[in-house]
């Protein structure tokens, strides 16, 4: 049974490896912006943007199970874009990057704008 849950969340029975990323040089940016336009009245406005890396679905029996050391196989491949969302929408796709101490994403990609109908 514990071998069972092994494979489980370790993707069928494949290794779960430590990704080692390497610091980034600072890059010119240049390129299309999220935005454009005049936005200096709200520019101090904070919001909250998040990056998607994957998901996961366990049944409630695998949640209990769950102990320090176990791995959970996501649903996104290890070299595909993260979703960077604002308010829960996509707004971008980038890379994971480490900055100093922290991750971080580069952009690759601006998502056109949503239509203002929704």
């Amino acid at each position: 049974m514990q071998d069972e849950k092994k494979a489980r969340t370790e993707g069928a029975g494949q290794i779960a490896k430590v990704v080692a990323l390497s610091e980034l040089s600072p890059v010119n940016n240049s390129g299309n912006k999220l935005l454009d336009g005049n936005f200096s009245v709200i520019a101090g406005v904070k919001v909250t943007v998040e990056v998607v890396v994957g998901n996961a679905e366990l049944t409630v029996q695998e949640l209990f199970d769950l102990q320090q050391g176990s791995v959970i196989e996501l649903s996104q491949l290890y070299d595909a874009p993260l979703v960077v969302r604002l308010d829960g929408k996509p707004v971008a796709t980038g890379t994971l990057v480490v900055v100093g101490e922290k991750f971080g994403i580069r952009v690759t990609e601006i998502l056109p704008v949503a239509d203002a109908k929704e």
